[in-house]
């Protein structure tokens, strides 16, 4: 009974120890879990951080490679395009050769034939020749003749006919040297029409190396039309915000040039009614005149007046153009519009034409279309947008951290945008070729010039303006 009350009491001894380590064990857990939790919820927001962040790496990836895709496109389509030109030219030039050798060859059929003809008679020549070769066969020739007028037509045959043999030998070396000639032309042509075939091979196969990277691409944009979808519109939202600026300044000019014109109306009509006035004020005075000598001076007044009033109505009744309201620029827009087709690129340097005018479609890729206000040039670094004609720089500002200059040519208008530099300012004399300033680069790293051409406020193809 000792013993076992002795083991009660120790029970009761260690069991608050006991459950304090139970306690105290059980806060350790409970404080490792939180800690635990903490620590996965924040490396969990790390990694949907890091994952958020690949993600917008992938998609500005995939943004570049598209708008690379899409420029590779339209400078394989326009390269394609004079490819195409090359070989047709070409082929069209092979056609023409091959029939010049097929005329040489008939002239040489005709040639070959009176070679032969020509030998056929020297051999005939000759053997006759042979008859009379020495001098003794021509003197018993001669004096076998029956008569004295005989010997005569004798000596005259002999003479004759010797002249005509050399006549027909040198008729004959002439006739080789013709042959030997026309062949080695019909050589030279063959070699030309050869030439050319390997160059049209080679072209060919250039085309079709084109062909196969352009097919390429377009599958490849094929697969991400909604990014190049969103491009294309992000970038004609861009280029509507310019062209309603450059809009805006043109019917500025428009505005200023028609008040102008306007001032110079009123200003004809205002002289007009001045010289009616005097006419009617020097009719007046004539018909108080009473001497010969007053009424004399009168009518060449009345005469005068009369001259003032035909030349003020003949100046009121011209037209006046808005944007030719003087000769200079009347001058200058008729010069503009008589180089259709021969003004120089207005970049320096190689270039390739990445944007087409207008509306038009790539080849191949599925309802994508584009717009464009202008051609899109892509140049070197270092390139220089250069005037196409001579003409006044009628502004000079800023979009998009660019410069965009515009020159005026008469009523028509060029535009040059993307420019980092500028090198004019407004209301500046420039001519043809002068540079304007530097151009800059593109969202995409790429050197690259937007230039567009207006007659007044109507947009024109600057590719057809262009040689």
């Amino acid at each position: 009974m000792k013993r076992f009350l002795i083991i009660f009491l120790s029970v009761l001894t260690l069991m608050p120890v006991y459950s304090q380590k139970k306690k105290t064990t059980t806060m350790k857990r409970t404080k490792t879990t939180v800690v635990d939790k903490k620590t996965q919820l924040k490396n969990q927001a790390s990694a949907a951080q890091a994952k958020r962040k690949q993600s917008q790496e992938r998609a500005r990836q995939l943004q570049r490679s598209v708008k690379e895709s899409l420029d590779s496109v339209l400078i394989l389509d326009n390269n394609i395009g004079k490819q195409r030109v090359i070989v047709d030219s070409l082929q069209k030039e092979i056609r023409s050769l091959n029939s010049q050798v097929t005329k040489l060859n008939r002239e040489l059929k005709q040639l070959q034939k009176e070679l032969e003809d020509r030998k056929s008679k020297y051999a005939n020549s000759l053997v006759r020749l042979r008859r009379h070769r020495t001098v003794q066969q021509k003197l018993a020739f001669i004096f076998s003749a029956d008569n004295f007028e005989q010997i005569f037509r004798r000596m005259r045959y002999l003479q004759e006919y010797s002249t005509y043999q050399q006549a027909q030998g040198k008729m004959l070396a002439e006739k080789q040297l013709e042959v030997k000639t026309k062949q080695h032309e019909i050589l030279q042509m063959k070699s030309k029409v050869q030439k050319r075939l390997n160059s049209v091979e080679k072209h060919k196969k250039e085309l079709e190396s084109m062909r196969k990277r352009s097919k390429d691409k377009i599958n490849y944009l094929n697969k991400n039309l909604s990014t190049v979808n969103k491009q294309i519109s992000d970038l004609q939202k861009q280029e509507k915000a310019l062209n309603d600026q450059i809009d805006r300044i043109i019917q500025e000019e428009i505005e200023a040039a028609r008040k102008k014109a306007e001032a110079e109306r009123k200003e004809k009509e205002r002289k007009l009614a001045e010289a009616k006035a005097a006419k009617e004020k020097a009719l007046a005075e004539q018909k108080k005149a009473k001497s010969s000598a007053e009424k004399k001076a009168a009518q060449k007044k009345v005469e005068e007046a009369e001259k003032s009033v035909k030349e003020a109505q003949k100046r009121v009744g011209e037209k006046i153009d808005v944007w030719e309201s003087d000769a200079s620029d009347l001058k200058l827009s008729s010069n503009f519009a008589s180089n259709k087709g021969r003004l120089p690129m207005p970049i320096t340097g190689k270039y390739s034409i990445v944007g087409h005018y207008g509306r038009y479609t790539v080849q191949g890729l599925r309802n994508v279309q584009l717009d464009n206000k202008g051609i899109d040039i892509r140049g070197q670094q270092g390139a220089k947008a250069r005037s196409v004609f001579n003409g006044e720089v009628s502004s000079v500002f800023q979009y998009g951290g660019r410069y965009i200059i515009m020159v005026r040519h008469g009523s028509y208008i060029s535009v040059y945008s993307g420019l980092t530099h500028v090198s004019v300012k407004k209301n500046q004399k420039v001519s043809t070729g002068q540079a304007l300033g530097t151009v800059g680069k593109n969202s995409d790293g790429q050197i690259e010039l937007h230039f567009q051409l207006r007659k007044e406020s109507t947009r024109l193809n600057p590719e057809i303006w262009l040689k």
